[in-house]
């Protein structure tokens, strides 16, 4: 523990000109988006005039936070996708879970101050506008659940990118990871008659953070004549409840598997069953079902194309396995007839 104390020490001290950096850029942007976009007008048809109001702006906050929950896993972790940098790391006198366990609170902790921050300033800005425009008890639990969804996000793309062997598979799976569930279900519902998650946009995490924000948004904003209440169906709520049991299985998953991969496959080519070997053959299969709708075969033969070329550069050249190969021909096949 004493040594857990002292590293966490150190590192985060060494993550203060960063985080400084990213608050000076947050904060100012926060502050001038909201001068600019809070004051608005809007038409009513009663005296035929428009009539100044103003928005309440809390899609700023966690627009920064979204941007911050892919830049730093890459931040923190990047270190320990060099061989070299691991006979360092690993001689310490701290364990290897502790070791990762102080780089994943550092980035959550620099994602809470940041987005706390931001929250501030935008809330500050809202109070100077006056009392009469605004409702801010809504604006309480939007905080919390959207810094829930931040953390359950941050956590899996934390998962996903150190399940690559090298910095830029582990950012290649973050951006998968961000678009795949769209497919999958996407695909469930063109093919089956499940009906139950009627929007599929929610399984993005961008798409469940946008619902969230105009319903509070509406909430929050008095002159809002159309009143949202939060999680507006049974498949928003569904999505978010997905995604934080996902955060929570990411959070398990990093803590166990962290520094149990041997360190000479750290630069090789990324095997994890959470990387490539899975997400090429979901996103290839998914396509397909999916453009057979529009029957189009020049989209179809850009699927088997671009599924070939994701494969040669998984494998770093005409490298295939025997997996690869039988989907590419699974693939083939399904073009041909």
């Amino acid at each position: 523990m004493t040594n857990f104390k002292q590293y966490f020490r150190s590192h985060l001290k060494a993550n203060i000109r960063p985080l400084v950096y990213i608050l000076v850029v947050v904060l100012i942007l926060t502050f001038l988006i909201g001068i600019s976009n809070q004051p608005s007008h809007t038409y009513n048809p009663k005296t035929e005039m428009y009539e100044l109001y103003y928005q309440s702006t809390l899609y700023v906050p966690v627009v920064f936070m979204c941007f911050l929950i892919y830049i730093l896993p890459v931040m923190e972790f990047s270190f320990f996708k060099k061989r070299i940098n691991l006979d360092c790391a690993y001689s310490l006198p701290i364990s290897r879970k502790s070791m990762g366990a102080v780089h994943y609170l550092t980035g959550l902790s620099i994602l809470w101050i940041t987005f706390t921050s931001s929250y501030l300033v935008n809330f500050i800005l809202l109070l100077s506008r006056g009392s009469g425009w605004f409702n801010f008890t809504p604006m309480i639990a939007h905080y919390f659940i959207c810094f829930l969804l931040g953390w359950a996000i941050y956590s899996i793309m934390v998962f996903v990118f150190n399940e690559g062997n090298t910095k830029g598979d582990g950012i290649w799976f973050m951006i998968l990871y961000t678009f795949v569930f769209l497919f999958v279900t996407s695909t469930i519902i063109e093919t089956t008659s499940i009906n139950v998650y009627t929007n599929a946009l929610y399984f993005i995490p961008w798409g469940l953070f946008d619902t969230i924000n105009s319903s509070y948004q509406s909430l929050v904003e008095i002159k809002t004549m159309d009143k949202i209440p939060f999680l507006t169906s049974v498949d928003c709520l569904y999505c978010y409840v997905f995604w934080i049991a996902l955060g929570i299985a990411s959070t398990f998953g990093f803590f166990f598997s962290f520094g149990r991969r041997r360190m000479e496959k750290t630069e090789e080519v990324s095997d994890s069953y959470f990387g490539f070997r899975t997400l090429i053959p979901i996103y290839a299969i998914s396509s397909m079902i999916l453009f057979q709708v529009s029957n189009s075969i020049i989209a179809w033969f850009i699927i088997e194309l671009i599924a070939f070329i994701g494969y040669t550069i998984y494998r770093r050249g005409f490298h295939y396995k025997k997996s690869d190969i039988a989907v590419l021909c699974a693939l083939s096949i399904f073009l041909f007839i």
